[in-house]
């Protein structure tokens, strides 16, 4: 009786204990097996790190309201989607945005680039500085209303355009991603 009440008592005092089964962790990084966005439950789907030069710049994870393997398949569902970015070193914020342009450049065509070219300059305009390690950001791209982007819990802006959101998630899941071994994660293949 003694020794059942001392592990009661372990496992009601251990909060790892209790919340491992409620995370998956990437390169210290805790990624929620379940977050809600828009009232809408999603799962993570996968998670990978991007690297460039042999360093670690981030752990991209995708969360989905249904499990997909195909980058496609991800970009057009009708449910809410999240690309969260956590920071795994410092990163200037002219770099990051070139980054994020040059994925949309790799989405789009010459005319979807022109026909968006208000929402590129939006998009690129809500991040105010740099990208310090240890920072979280989520892209969420939600039907009817677009893309939200947020950075450590703060709205950071929205643009009300669900072919501009989808083209957004095409920087981590299109034909031609920002690191194809952070889509393969994303998409549970890694």
């Amino acid at each position: 009786m003694l020794f059942r009440m001392l592990l009661l008592a372990c496992v009601l005092l251990s909060p790892s204990l209790v919340a491992a089964d409620d995370v998956r962790e990437i390169r210290g990084v805790e990624l929620p097996l379940e977050i809600t966005v828009n009232e809408t439950q999603l799962t993570l789907n996968g998670a990978g790190v991007r690297s460039r030069f042999f360093v670690r710049v981030y752990v991209g994870a995708l969360y989905t309201a249904e499990s997909v393997t195909d980058g496609d398949t991800a970009i057009q569902l009708d449910s809410p989607r999240r690309i969260h970015l956590a920071m795994l070193r410092d990163v200037g914020r002219d770099t990051m945005v070139d980054a994020l342009e040059d994925g949309l450049d790799d989405a789009m065509t010459d005319e979807e680039r022109e026909r968006h070219a208000d929402n590129i300059e939006a998009f690129k305009d809500m991040f105010p500085g740099d990208f310090q390690e240890g920072y979280r950001g989520d892209i969420d791209a939600i039907p009817g209303e677009g893309l939200v982007v947020t950075m450590n819990g703060e709205e950071l802006g929205r643009i009300d355009d669900d072919d501009f959101a989808r083209f957004v998630l095409a920087i981590w899941l299109g034909d031609k991603p920002a690191d194809s071994a952070v889509k393969r994660g994303m998409l549970g293949e890694g």
